[in-house]
Formats: C-alpha cells, structure tokens, sequence
C-alpha cells in the first residue's frame, strides 16, 4: 500500500523571515515541515527532531518550528525538554496575531499529563478568560480538561456543572459523550462509561473522538487511544 501523503502545513505558516527566502528554500522548509508530519505519524522522533534543525538553519528562530519541537518531545514523553521548547515558542509568538495560544495550550497541556490538575486547569482557564482563541472547539475541549481537572481534585460540583454545558447534539464535538464517560470513570461504573464512549464511536469522526480520548488515557481511565 502506498504511503499516506505527508501533511502540508497551512498556507498561512507564519515563520519569520519566510518571505524574504528564495522560492527554491521556501520549497525545500514547506517540504522538511511536511516530512516532519510523516515522521511524526512513523514515530520516527530523532528524524523528525533532525528535520526541524535543517529548517531551523534556513529560517532562523521561529515559534512555528519550536512548537513542533515542543510537540516530538512531548511524544517521547520528555516532559522538560517539551516545556522548554513550547515556552521558547510562546517568547517567539509574541507580537505574532493568533500564535501565541497554541504554545501556552501546550505548556497547560504538560501540565495536563503530568497530573499537575492545579497548573493545568490554571493555563487552560486563562487562555478562555483572555480569549486567547475564538475557535469554539479548542474552547470545549479546554472546558473539558478543567472539568477532568476538578474532578480529579474532588471538586465534583464545579466539574458537573461544567458536563453541563455540553450538547448532547453538538456536530463539531464529542464534548458530551466523553464528560459523561469521565463523570461515569470517576463514579467507578467501567460499563456505563463504555456505552458512552461506544455512542460517541458511532456519531463522530476518530480524529475528533481520538483528541478527547487522549484526555482519557492521560488521566488513566484507559489503556490504550484505541480502548
């Protein structure tokens, strides 16, 4: 079978000084970042490390490229190496229209998956308060993780009231049917969890059930992103 194609970034990549490079060196970044995404899937880590260095040497610093690094670390599970180069990303993004949320989400991500629920729910709530983002499903998945976060520090109250804000006939997200998992994780009952998860199995794409049941597996309330 054929491989899958490599991703392209987006054509708005904002990676400075990519303007002023020759159309051949734009070609040649477009095409290490695209590797990369190949490298990424492949869980080919050093490779993808190597070629955000050969990008890095044409473009120079860029929060684009850190994030990504940030990003392969984060994959390895080297949390410290991770939150340095998504910290790295956020001084590069400064200034920079939209781009500095993708790096703090990423640093209240560690958080996240290191357990630190008191750090995480503190980076996630800011980025809403300060609405750092417009995009209403980065938003609701935010919402979700505070609502893990509570849970998993006993504030049940919060966390409920947050599951109920998610609509059960909400199209562009699972929000629902995973909360009502978590909540079913959290009170000990495995099957009414699964029969939730399996709804959401049926109703919405993988990739947009793979991004909440993450969340789940980071918490362990499942094994596997496939479970």
């Amino acid at each position: 079978a054929a491989a899958p194609a490599a991703p392209q970034p987006p054509p708005n990549v904002q990676i400075p000084g990519l303007e002023k490079l020759s159309a051949a060196q734009r070609t040649a970044v477009m095409k290490d970042l695209g590797d990369v995404g190949t490298y990424i899937r492949g869980v080919r880590w050093q490779e993808a490390l190597e070629k955000l260095t050969d990008v890095a040497k044409i473009t120079g610093p860029s929060h684009y490229v850190e994030n990504l690094r940030g990003a392969v670390f984060t994959r390895m599970r080297d949390f410290k190496a991770a939150r340095e180069h998504f910290t790295k990303a956020a001084e590069l993004s400064k200034g920079i229209a939209g781009e500095l949320f993708h790096p703090r989400f990423n640093l209240a991500e560690i958080s996240f998956v290191e357990k630190d629920w008191d750090a995480a729910r503190s980076g996630f709530q800011a980025l809403i308060k300060e609405k750092a983002t417009n995009d209403k499903s980065s938003i609701t998945l935010m919402n979700f993780k505070i609502m893990i976060c509570d849970f998993q520090q006993k504030k049940t109250a919060e966390a409920e009231a947050i599951l109920k804000t998610f609509d059960q006939y909400d199209d562009a997200t699972p929000a629902f049917y995973f909360a009502q998992a978590a909540q079913c994780f959290v009170n000990e009952d495995k099957e009414k969890a699964a029969e939730w998860l399996d709804s959401a199995k049926k109703i919405y794409p993988p990739e947009l059930n793979e991004v909440y049941n993450d969340s789940l597996v980071e918490v362990g309330w499942l094994e596997t992103l496939g479970q």
